[in-house]
């Protein structure tokens, strides 16, 4: 009985290598001699999200992997974040998520082969992405504002309604003088 069980699986598994005869065993053995994926640069997705002002964007860019790390990501302009913008995370199933030292949500997941990928030529680096999302943020509040505006709607219309006097709040005075103030200066100005 022995025999035959023997036999069998010998016969199953000649069958399964025969019917997987297109595959490489080069690739299966540096697949396990690197448990993962190997020292290199690989292509990915990468989607990355800032809380501060909730915009998000996706790239594919080239990515770094050492010692099945993701320690490097490359900008199209020619920089680069590394080790020291981010804690270097586990990618050895292929996939990372980490925040950035700046506060910056990423998610990475590889899709090829570095030499082998398309990558997006206008993705912006972390540094301008920060500074055009500062661009957003109200220097006086902190809320979200248009980069054309200097301030938000709220903080702009606290300004230009309040008087310049005694702080107090009235439409349309646009930094000058509220009613109460104007007809005090206008007495002063009588005398």
């Amino acid at each position: 009985m022995k025999k035959i069980a023997l036999f069998v699986l010998f016969t199953m598994i000649a069958i399964s290598c025969k019917n997987n005869s297109s595959y490489d065993n080069s690739n299966w053995v540096e697949e396990i001699a690197c448990d993962g994926y190997c020292d290199g640069t690989y292509c990915a997705e990468i989607d990355y999200y800032y809380d501060k002002t909730g915009t998000q964007s996706t790239y594919t860019l080239k990515v770094e992997i050492e010692d099945n790390e993701l320690v490097k990501i490359y900008w199209p302009n020619g920089g680069w974040l590394d080790s020291s913008h981010y804690n270097p995370p586990d990618i050895s199933d292929g996939y990372a998520s980490f925040e950035s030292y700046e506060g910056i949500e990423y998610t990475i997941d590889i899709i090829g082969d570095g030499d082998d990928c398309y990558y997006d030529g206008s993705a912006q680096s972390e540094d301008d992405f920060i500074d055009e999302e500062n661009d957003k943020i109200c220097p006086q509040c902190g809320g979200q504002k248009s980069i054309s505006d200097k301030y938000c709607e709220d903080c702009t219309d606290e300004i230009e309604n309040t008087c310049s006097r005694c702080g107090a709040f009235q439409y349309y005075v646009y930094g000058g003088l509220c009613d109460n103030c104007q007809e005090e200066q206008n007495s002063e100005d009588d005398f």
